[in-house]
């Protein structure tokens, strides 16, 4: 006679726990199935979002080279002497010569300012505005973040990110007794519920990852300051102010785009972000391969404000600087991008294998009653 099955039949207490946990698993599921099942499908495309960009536009990322290519003072310089006038807030500095510039800028039109991208061929300094064109990775995004919705949206998004997380760990709960059959029950039977284990624990922790970071893009701006005040301290600093004499002139942008590279001989910068007002500073954005630094300079002296990455703030300020590469994995790299959207499409893989196993349960059940 076999009795391996009354060996490891748990007690009764520990049944009802592991019942309780199953619940909690199982009913947290259900509520967030379907908006992680799409942000996760969506966030597994957005891996590939520059080179579906690229595919769609490819005027602005195929650039053929007509002459020396535009420095960031004579980019800005095309955006500023345009017809329509264009603000820049943020310059985006491409690492591909064949890539155009990329600017968040405000239109400063008769009929009131206006948001939207325009991009700059490096080589002739042509704009190109993005208002009013269809946008694929837009629209992924736009379902990404806010189901296409509103602030409603939005708040769905986080919260079912965060009943992602909560749930992942109920389910490693539920693994810890079946840890040593996870795989071969895989291999020996392959079924939705056998693949629904194997394939959440491998993902488990990009997964958790993925959500926390997730829910920051959507309530950092609730989060920080809680943090803050518990830490008491900031976790990031506003930008420098200028303190310049009137009448003062701010240096030609180039002398302190020369500055700056001097200042840090070797490391790509990514962005820029002119001075628009007389108290501003030039910030600079960078890449270290490790970090994303930002130094702000004096337009009037060239001298520099400010270096952060935000490590001398804390974890905390640290994490506010770095949760982006975290949940894109985007400045790591090709090969870790795309596992990364392997571990996305996993999320949506869960949620379906997750919603089967149950319908299928509720079913056997319907029929051992009647």
């Amino acid at each position: 006679m076999d009795t391996s099955n009354f060996e490891s039949t748990p007690p009764k207490a520990e049944k009802m726990k592991r019942r309780i946990w199953f619940h909690l698993h199982f009913w947290i599921g259900w509520l967030s199935a379907i908006p992680i099942a799409i942000v996760c499908l969506t966030g597994a495309i957005l891996a590939f979002s520059d080179s579906i960009t690229h595919w769609q536009y490819s005027e602005l990322f195929h650039i053929k080279a007509v002459g020396p290519r535009l420095s960031i003072a004579q980019v800005l310089h095309a955006y500023e002497s345009a017809e329509s006038r264009y603000q820049v807030n943020h310059l985006g500095i491409p690492e591909s010569p064949s890539h155009a510039y990329k600017a968040y800028c405000i239109q400063l039109h008769p009929a009131g300012r206006r948001n939207m991208q325009v991009y700059c061929n490096p080589y002739t300094g042509e704009l190109t505005s993005m208002a009013g064109k269809f946008s694929i990775v837009g629209l992924v995004t736009e379902i990404h973040r806010n189901l296409v919705g509103t602030k409603t949206g939005e708040s769905i998004v986080a919260l079912s990110s965060l009943l992602l997380a909560i749930t992942c760990i109920f389910g490693v709960i539920l693994w810890v007794p079946l840890r040593t059959r996870t795989f071969a029950r895989v291999w020996n039977r392959g079924g939705a519920l056998d693949w629904h284990n194997a394939l959440g624990l491998i993902a488990l922790l990009p997964l958790i990852v993925m959500a926390l970071t997730g829910i920051t893009f959507s309530w950092g701006k609730q989060i920080f300051p809680v943090l803050d005040r518990i830490r008491g301290a900031p976790s990031r600093l506003d930008a420098p102010i200028v303190q310049a004499s009137a009448g003062a002139i701010k240096m030609p942008f180039q002398i302190v785009a020369d500055r700056m590279g001097a200042l840090l001989p070797g490391i790509r910068v990514t962005g820029v972000q002119p001075s628009n007002s007389s108290r501003s500073p030039i910030a600079f954005f960078m890449d270290d391969g490790r970090n994303n630094l930002s130094v702000y300079l004096d337009p009037y002296t060239g001298e520099v404000l400010r270096r952060t990455d935000g490590s001398e703030m804390g974890i905390v300020g640290w994490y506010r600087s770095n949760f982006g590469r975290l949940h894109t994995f985007a400045p790591y790299g090709s090969i870790l991008r795309s596992t990364w959207a392997l571990f996305s499409l996993v999320g949506t893989i869960l949620a379906a294998t997750g919603l089967w196993v149950s319908i299928r349960r509720w079913r056997r059940v319907k029929r051992n009653v009647t």
